[in-house]
């Protein structure tokens, strides 16, 4: 069977915001890098290439090889940074390839950002007919298949109406039902079934499946690992822009879950965290047996733990401990006032209970605050470090929402308990 997408040696390459010079050529940023390495590759292939251990120079994908078949629900998981919508961007021509062969037989529907690119004074039919031009199909096709996209978004009632007067949400569901309503043999979405309620997912997912079953490919990236098993027939796992493993849903998933719960693949410390009074040795996740992991489980308590030594007696040193989720701050605490006579390391911790969070992503925020004792208001930030990391649900048959199968939008989900009584 010959494949819809083959990819061989598929590597992208960003330059740093400072010039850089490439054997003697000197570049200006990602465009003139990019500019130069497409040059240079049609004469010399990858000879020209960075090596992966210049810092100047960052990796996005490296030399990513493969094949995705008609009828495949390919998923891409892997880490926040893995490389995964760096992929999709290119297969869309969003990004250009920095070395590599990419030859895709069929129009491309791109699903990357819903609701980007329409134009909110314009009415629903007029947003279709430009999406339809934009991604080159006929207007006669776009004619056709306007009724079902407005069916499908719930917009058939307002289909003469400003998108900017409709309700809360049609965009991305118009955008949805735009791009899988036109028609195409190759279908990337990035994330697109974490937006909307739980009956707009629920019809998503049933097209993407759609989709594969009526012979298109489909490139589905998600931290959902839930969705990840219900949808795809094949999984491949990207980590710092690398293959690590290609294969069976179930097999890379399993894997992937196994390596972030036991904390083979721990996030990296950001800041510098470094002053004279007071160092941030350390931040970490630990789970319920205070070992170190890389991802939390739902079902399990989490610790958000740190490791602050303070160097001198007349300091006294304070830790806030945050957790976020995008944008949203879940919770902030502050440590007690941490006191030495001698350069002495503290631990601090905050537990965070187990049927609390998301499955989604979150980050962890420390930052450590010195005030001299004579001047306790004026306190001086001396270290701040983040990290982000997943949860994960492996066991879904112990967790409460092991029978809920359209996601969970809330930035928490805490097991509360209900009470219903009829009353006369």
């Amino acid at each position: 069977m010959t494949p819809t997408i083959s990819i061989r040696g598929l590597s992208k390459v960003f330059g740093r915001r400072d010039a850089t010079r490439v054997k003697g050529v000197a570049t200006d940023g990602p465009v003139a890098l990019g500019r130069f390495l497409r040059q240079t590759l049609r004469r010399t292939a990858a000879a020209t290439l960075p090596e992966r251990s210049d810092s100047r120079f960052f990796w996005a994908l490296e030399d990513i090889s493969f094949d995705v078949f008609p009828g495949e629900v390919l998923g891409i998981i892997g880490r926040n940074g893995a490389g995964k919508s760096t992929l999709l961007k290119i297969l869309a021509r969003v990004l250009h390839p920095t070395a590599g062969r990419i030859v895709i037989r069929g129009r491309v529907v791109s699903m990357l950002e819903l609701g980007i690119g329409f134009a909110p004074q314009l009415t629903v039919s007029d947003n279709i007919q430009i999406q339809g031009r934009l991604a080159g199909v006929p207007a006669a096709r776009i004619a056709a298949a306007e009724d079902a996209i407005l069916e499908f978004a719930g917009l058939t009632a307002c289909r003469n109406v400003p998108l900017q007067e409709c309700p809360s949400g049609s965009a991305v569901h118009l955008g949805f039902a735009a791009m899988v309503g036109l028609g195409a043999e190759v279908v990337l979405a990035d994330e697109v079934l974490a937006v909307g309620d739980a009956e707009f997912r629920e019809a998503c997912e049933s097209r993407v499946k759609a989709a594969g079953q009526s012979g298109e490919s489909v490139l589905f990236v998600s931290h959902d690992m839930a969705a990840i098993r219900r949808l795809c027939t094949r999984v491949i796992w990207i980590d710092k822009g690398r293959i690590v493993r290609d294969g069976a849903t179930d097999d890379v998933v399993t894997a992937y879950t196994s390596e972030l719960l036991t904390g083979r693949m721990l996030p990296a410390l950001t800041g510098t965290g470094l002053v004279e009074s007071c160092r941030l040795l350390d931040v970490r996740l630990l789970d319920e047996a205070r070992a170190p992991i890389g991802a939390a489980q739902i079902t399990s308590p989490t610790y958000l733990d740190c490791l602050v030594r303070v160097l001198r007696p007349e300091v006294t040193a304070y830790v806030d401990i945050e957790l976020w989720r995008e944008k949203r701050c879940v919770f902030r605490q502050t440590s007690e006032p941490l006191i030495a006579r001698e350069p002495t390391t503290f631990r601090v911790a905050t537990r965070i209970p187990a049927d609390f969070l998301n499955e989604v992503p979150y980050h962890a925020r420390f930052r450590v605050h010195v005030a001299h004792r004579s001047q306790q208001d004026e306190r001086v930030v001396a270290a701040d470090e983040r990290f982000e990391f997943p949860v994960m649900n492996p066991h879904p048959e112990r967790s409460v929402w092991n029978d809920w199968r359209w996601g969970r939008i809330a930035v928490v989900s805490p097991r509360l308990d209900w009470k219903v009584t009829c009353e006369p």
